[in-house]
């Protein structure tokens, strides 16, 4: 029983891991990198919440980088034409950065594509299976999210 109980769980965590590995062999989204389409997505959701898009100062906070990082990686998106930095209406003191029209269009072309991507998924597992499979990964993450909160150093 135990050698087969180690059989599952090494296969489980081999599973995993080849899902860690998925993003760095995505294809580029109009030649933007991981890390500006995750900028843009940032942007997109605050400026949904505000109106008002967000500071450089928040986006480095939200991605765990500094703001010369986060700066370079705006600069480009703007040279890009896919986002703009505006004046703060409540304070002039802060820029805050929004999308263009284009950021907007390239993000919904690429959350198009991330829903088919999924679609295609679905029919090729069937609704069945796809369901049971989203069941599974929240039970796994919840209790995965659970189980790490609740490790106490000293045991280990």
């Amino acid at each position: 029983m135990e050698e087969k109980h180690r059989e599952v769980t090494q296969n489980l965590m081999n599973a995993f891991f080849r899902f860690r590995h998925l993003h760095r062999h995505g294809r580029p989204m109009h030649g933007l990198k991981q890390s500006e389409t995750r900028i843009l997505l940032i942007v997109k959701r605050k400026s949904d919440e505000t109106g008002k898009g967000i500071r450089i100062s928040d986006l480095s906070r939200i991605m765990h980088v500094t703001s010369p990082t986060v700066t370079q990686l705006i600069n480009r998106l703007e040279e890009k034409g896919l986002v703009q930095r505006k004046n703060d209406p409540n304070d002039r003191r802060y820029i805050r950065v929004v999308l263009t029209a284009q950021g907007e269009a390239i993000l919904k072309q690429a959350a198009d594509a991330f829903f088919a991507g999924f679609s295609r998924l679905v029919n090729h597992l069937g609704e069945e299976k796809s369901r049971l499979l989203a069941q599974l990964l929240t039970e796994s993450f919840d209790f995965i999210t659970s189980d790490v909160q609740n490790i106490d150093p000293e045991q280990e």
